[in-house]
């Protein structure tokens, strides 16, 4: 997410009570299931999604701006979570990432469900994508439309608007082997890697152009983490021949420069940006706990796609120290209130484990907590380590971010759920990596769908991880159309199963 335009304002009384204090104790209580993150998704997570006034006219033009109840912005009577200084100067555009966003958001519920609905709306999203928001003229993607007309001139687009164009496809390809959306995200690539890569070689260029606010000097850690994981990471290892090489190249590029330009190995951290020594102090933009895992998740994951043995032990090593940065308990006496029945009933008398977005810094969003959540389930999928923290820290984006009225997370707990900046996105890709988990910690088989033209069982692995795949089953999507229901077992971030 890029706080450019997201000012730290989340989750504020919250994260003031989940203030550190206390030493660490340790729990037993239960993991989430397999069913209970089934049951998040439908019960917690799908109700805003799959709203009416979420899929957009036509269908698949998904809209920016909805209030905590689903329906959309209504600029003559502003809902009140909505009507803030950094939200409302945005409402008459509509961003391309968003309806990218919400396409991912609609893969991850065919995939984790077999929603014939939401595996349409998939569909829908991503050819409306292509149909009508690629700039035939220049290459990319536009930004945004404002007043129905596109925003920006083509050399002032963000480097990570163009990125996040292609979340959404990228997550559909890999469902389905789309032939037309291949085509677009090999175009999108190519042109991302031709335009914008940095005269010097260090990189990716964040603008082109200086404008909307923007500076052609920035240097930001986003125009190339955000490459990483929108896009290339999920999609390189499915494509055809010769492509599929050169998005690895490019791949293993863009990881070495931002490992190169973007890391502090004295202080263990990544740098947001990097154009002023004042955008590299820890509390400038960026320089949360959030980027920070993310870039380290990334760069595990992208060790074992492109065989780098040390890039794995940085990673690691990188990822155990930020969560231990970012962790901390607290009595849960005071927090007790922002919680439901059962675990007031459960965790009452006790120190519970929080996460937080930096150093003496008790702000977090749902972003940030949902990616120090993923990158704790991948080090546990690798030796346990993280698992005790993940007992408490599960449960609570369950039961305190999610929207229990009406679905759906927002960024701070249960309120501000679909803006510029925040859409279906994380909160899904947290369902899924924490679905996974469970299935590998519970001994059982996690169960996963996918709509392809055929089973492609060489390259069928469960999104960033490994494992044995265990059985196919067809499925009828419609008349004459089949997908699979896939049960994979021995899911682990590394190729060989072992640390």
């Amino acid at each position: 997410m890029n706080k450019k335009t997201l000012p730290i304002i989340t989750a504020s009384t919250l994260a003031l009570l989940f203030s550190a204090n206390g030493s660490a104790t340790e729990q037993n209580h239960s993991l989430p299931s397999g069913q209970k993150w089934l049951d998040h998704v439908e019960q917690g997570l799908m109700p805003y999604w799959m709203m009416d006034s979420a899929q957009g006219k036509p269908m698949g033009n998904f809209p920016t701006f909805r209030c905590d109840d689903g329906t959309v912005l209504d600029v003559a009577d502003v809902c009140p979570e909505l009507n803030a200084g950094w939200i409302a100067p945005n409402f008459g555009r509509e961003y391309t990432r968003m309806k990218s966003r919400q396409t991912y958001a609609y893969s991850v519920i065919y995939h984790l469900t077999g929603s014939k609905q939401a595996l349409e709306l998939a569909q829908k999203g991503a050819y409306y994508l292509i149909d009508n928001l690629q700039d035939k003229e220049h290459g990319g993607f536009i930004s945004f439309t404002e007043r129905g007309k596109p925003g920006l001139e083509w050399q002032q687009r963000t480097s990570q608007d163009q990125a996040y164009a292609l979340v959404g496809l990228a997550m559909y390809y890999y469902l389905t082997r789309d032939a037309k959306v291949e085509r677009a995200l090999v175009d999108q690539q190519a042109f991302i890697f031709d335009k914008y890569r940095l005269a010097d070689g260090e990189g990716l260029a964040w603008i082109l152009k200086d404008g909307d606010g923007q500076s052609a000097k920035q240097r930001e850690l986003v125009a190339q983490l955000d490459q990483i994981n929108a896009y290339l990471l999920l999609v390189a290892p499915l494509l055809p021949e010769p492509t599929k090489s050169k998005w690895l190249t490019d791949l293993n590029w863009l990881t070495e420069q931002m490992l190169t330009h973007y890391h502090s190995d004295e202080e263990t951290r990544f740098y947001g940006s990097v154009h002023h020594k004042a955008m590299m102090m820890q509390d400038a933009k960026h320089n949360d706990f959030g980027h920070t895992i993310k870039a380290y998740w990334m760069t595990l994951l992208t060790s074992q796609v492109v065989d780098n043995s040390q890039w794995q032990k940085f990673a690691i090593d990188g990822i155990e120290t930020t969560l231990s940065r970012a962790s901390y308990q607290v009595e849960f006496s005071q927090v007790a209130d922002y919680f439901g029945d059962d675990l007031k009933k459960e965790w009452q008398g006790e120190k519970v484990s929080s996460w937080m977005s930096r150093p003496y810094n008790q702000w977090i969003s749902s972003w940030e907590w949902a990616e120090l959540d993923q990158a704790a389930i991948t080090l546990s999928l690798i030796d346990g380590s993280q698992t005790d923290k993940l007992r408490n820290t599960l449960p609570t984006y369950m039961d305190v971010w999610v929207d229990h009225q009406y679905g759906g997370v927002g960024l701070g707990p249960k309120s501000t759920k679909a803006f510029h900046w925040g859409n279906g996105y994380h909160q899904f890709e947290h369902a899924l990596i924490g679905y996974l988990f469970a299935s590998q910690y519970e001994g059982k088989p996690a169960t996963l769908y996918y709509a392809l033209d055929k089973p492609y069982s060489e390259v069928l692995q469960p999104y960033y991880f490994k494992a044995r795949l265990m059985d196919i089953e067809p499925v009828q999507l419609k008349k004459g159309v089949s997908g699979q229901k896939v049960q994979f077992t021995n899911i682990s971030p590394l190729k060989d199963n072992q640390r």
